[in-house]
């Protein structure tokens, strides 16, 4: 299993710095080494020893077969398309079948569903009466558009997983494990850890730091929570706030620049624009939504008078910016980003920023034997764990694809938009707020990207309908479907941030959807006033994210029941007017904000100095 990672990780490597193969074959190579990783790391049952069983490899070899003629028989299927052979018939009913066991193991039940039913609605669907019924196809037909076109597990989605966002988990995967998460740890420390309840925004630094390059929330409350939440339970925190103030922060990752998260990466397919265009317009909600985390955690560890990190475990900054330990943090990030500046493929500009940390860990260590030989397994362990990463993505992208075939070809997408803008009484508004309730119950039994990939399939063109441009609809569908990581009852950064901290994952999740108040708004705010999206004159993007800074701080204050002091209830309610005010574009709302800010703060302090 570990020379399959590797091998995965290569391929990786060698297509985004030289070049993929042809769509089908390069897609087919990646889902085969998918297939052998998956059948080896997961077992049949959850709660299996592990190990590869007989069983296993039996299927690795059907994947295989299901890959392989993909790739011998290329140039038939793009002389015959749309034309089958009986081989071909039952190698692509069992790679189906394989990829929806590929999903189980992997993603959860609840995916396999959601394919499984668009599968029979497109094959049954003549026996569906009246508006949501259709002709219905053959199993022939079905499994001719999924297995030998590329409208189907072979498809879009399927080509963005395996060439784009690929290459930024290995990327990730070298970073961290090369140092980089030592660096991202300790330089939060030194940032904010001396500050008021610092270990909580120590958290929420280090996993803004890190979701840069990881893009996943449950990595990222994996990998960083493992340091922050037992520091923050030695200094006061409760296990639930601990656990809780980890998971909000590593979901923000998702939506913070330069990487974010997968679905990123497939808005920018999809949309045919630059991933450039995304990550800018997706900063100011980014700083805005980790701004309301730190500011909540703030006011709550005023009220519940939490300490600072005692000064002995914050590392001198001359130590953790010393150049053998931060070059190959640093340097990498930095070359990323002036490639993508530059107008490259952001896929060219993960390959060269790789090949950077890992000379750059090579280069600057002992050049003695041992030293160097061990220097070169992390490396290589770095690699083979960002292989490992890619296994889940592969499912997601052919499962996904499974999903996006079938509504393609019943036209069910339409009918399903049809309902949304009728549902929503041609209201933008409540149209917004359907699709948020839609994403957030998607992502309870789904992954971040797999939300965004359907809801923006099916409600997208209906916002669209309503007015948004095909961007603002999508980003605002990626944003909601990011907050599921938080949303209980099933939410992946909760879960494994529940699992350190040992704590209650229902009472995690209320705590941290608290704290993550800041994520649910700024998709609202960005539609009404596209100022935050870097949309308007720089005078304009400036006071309106001041504003909204404010107002974002103004409600987490409100939350949290602090401002100068703690808040009596009719403080609570006035911070929070405030904050709504403030969030509402316009220079009456702003002012009207502002003015209800002050009134608290004086009348706080009136009634302290009584």
């Amino acid at each position: 299993m570990s020379a399959a990672a590797l091998l995965m990780a290569a391929f990786v490597l060698y297509t985004s710095g030289f070049g993929p193969w042809p769509n089908l074959m390069n897609r087919a190579i990646f889902l085969g080494l998918a297939f052998i990783l998956t059948f080896g790391l997961y077992p049949l049952r959850k709660g299996d020893r592990a190990g590869v069983s007989t069983l296993d490899v039996l299927v690795m070899a059907a994947g295989l077969a299901g890959c392989s003629y993909i790739i011998l028989q290329f140039d038939w299927i793009m002389e015959n398309p749309a034309e089958s052979t009986r081989v071909s018939f039952w190698l692509g009913l069992l790679l189906v079948a394989l990829v929806l066991e590929g999903m189980r193991r992997t993603i959860g039940l609840p995916f396999v569903i959601v394919a499984l039913a668009a599968l029979l609605y497109a094959w049954m669907g003549n026996h569906i009466p009246g508006h949501w019924g259709h002709r219905g196809f053959n199993l022939e037909t079905i499994i001719e558009t999924l297995y030998l076109t590329d409208r189907g597990v072979w498809g879009q989605v399927t080509g963005i997983v395996t060439t784009v966002v690929a290459i930024y988990v290995v990327f990730g995967a070298v970073v961290f494990f090369t140092g980089g998460g030592d660096t991202f740890v300790h330089l939060s420390l030194w940032l904010a850890g001396r500050s008021t309840g610092g270990a909580g925004k120590v958290s929420t630094v280090a996993s803004g730091f890190f979701g840069m390059i990881s893009g996943s929330a449950a990595a990222n409350a994996a990998t960083v929570g493992a340091f922050t939440i037992p520091m923050m339970r030695r200094l006061g925190y409760r296990r639930e706030m601990a656990a809780a103030i980890e998971a909000a922060a590593s979901t923000g990752g998702q939506i913070m620049p330069p990487v974010m998260g997968a679905g990123a990466f497939i808005m920018a397919e999809l949309l045919q624009i630059s991933y450039l265009d995304i990550a800018k317009a997706a900063a100011i909600p980014a700083v805005l939504y980790y701004l309301g985390v730190g500011a909540t955690i703030h006011f709550e560890a005023k009220k519940s008078g939490l300490k600072p990190v005692p000064p002995e475990m914050i590392p001198p900054i001359g130590q953790i910016l010393a150049w053998r330990k931060s070059a190959p943090l640093f340097v990498p990030l930095a070359l990323l980003v002036w490639i993508l500046l530059s107008g490259y493929t952001p896929q060219l500009a993960a390959y060269w920023a790789t090949v950077a940390g890992i000379v750059l860990y090579l280069a600057l260590g002992s050049w003695r034997g041992a030293a160097l030989s061990g220097r070169a397994m992390g490396a290589l362990k770095a690699i083979e764990t960002g292989g490992k990463g890619l296994v889940m993505l592969a499912f997601l992208g052919a499962g996904a694809q499974v999903i996006i075939g079938m509504i393609t070809l019943t036209g069910v997408g339409i009918k399903l938009s049809e309902l949304l803008i009728a549902a929503s009484g041609g209201s933008l508004v409540s149209a917004l707020v359907l699709t948020a309730l839609i994403c957030t119950v998607l992502g309870m039994g789904v992954t971040t990207t797999a939300d965004y990939i359907f809801a923006a399939s099916v409600i997208g063109p209906a916002l669209v309908g309503l007015g948004l441009t095909p961007f603002v609809a999508n980003l605002y569908i990626f944003y909601w479907a990011s907050s599921s990581a938080v949303t209980p009852p099933v939410a992946a950064a909760v879960f494994v941030a529940a699992g350190i901290a040992g704590s209650g994952v229902v009472r995690t999740g209320i705590i941290a959807c608290r704290l993550a108040i800041a994520a649910f708004l700024a998709p609202f705010m960005f539609v009404y006033a596209p100022a935050l999206l870097l949309r308007g004159s720089w005078a304009e993007i400036v006071t309106t994210a001041l504003a909204s800074g404010l107002g974002v701080i103004a409600l987490s204050a409100g939350i949290a029941g602090y401002w100068a002091r703690r808040a009596s209830l009719l403080d609570r309610l006035l911070l929070l007017a405030a904050g709504v005010c403030l969030v509402v574009p316009g220079l009456l709302t702003d002012a009207l904000g502002v003015g209800l800010l002050v009134a608290v703060g004086l009348k706080q302090r009136v009634l302290y100095s009584g």
